[in-house]
């Protein structure tokens, strides 16, 4: 998906005198891709909605939420949606609840260089892959130039591969699935 991206919407990286155009923008396009490849998954940008699930009189009730409760350094919590998810909507057991989500996204362009934001980023990723069952996130720094684009993969809230370069079509072998 990563590799269609730069061949098919390289003008997205040029455009506004080299700034590229939003960012938000350049995340549609790869979840647009994802869709594509992931047919058995829904692909959401900035998904603000989730279930959560408790005991009232000894039943289960599902509430709706806007985002995923997660704490921020200074310990309050914010309720985040992240830039892409890869999830089965209102797909869950009752005694599995997070089954439905499957993979989550934080990307930042090759301009936008604040650390705040990406360590805010990596948290999120942190925690959805440890708290909230997503099997991989993927924090993805997308340069103009795909050589110089580089990931980190998070699974059980830790990160698994750390400022991988992209290059051709090779993923590393933990994270490839069927």
């Amino acid at each position: 998906c990563l590799n269609k991206l730069y061949e098919s919407d390289s003008e997205l990286f040029n455009a506004n005198n080299g700034k590229g155009v939003c960012e938000r923008c350049i995340v549609f396009r790869f979840a647009h891709y994802l869709q594509d490849r992931l047919t058995d998954f829904y692909v959401d940008c900035d998904f603000n909605s989730s279930l959560h699930g408790h005991f009232e009189n000894g039943n289960l009730v599902w509430q709706r939420r806007s985002g995923k409760p997660i704490e921020n350094p200074d310990g309050t919590i914010t309720n985040r949606f992240v830039d892409i998810i890869v999830h089965k909507r209102q797909e869950f057991q009752i005694n599995q609840p997070n089954t439905s989500d499957f993979i989550c996204f934080e990307i930042k362009k090759w301009n936008n260089n604040n650390a705040t934001q990406a360590n805010k980023d990596k948290q999120n990723l942190k925690i959805l892959t440890s708290r909230y069952g997503y099997k991989y996130g993927f924090f993805l720094s997308l340069h103009k130039n795909k050589a110089k684009s580089s990931w980190t993969i998070f699974q059980y809230g830790n990160p698994l591969e750390e400022n991988l370069i992209i290059f051709n079509n090779e993923i590393p072998n933990q994270i490839q699935t069927n």
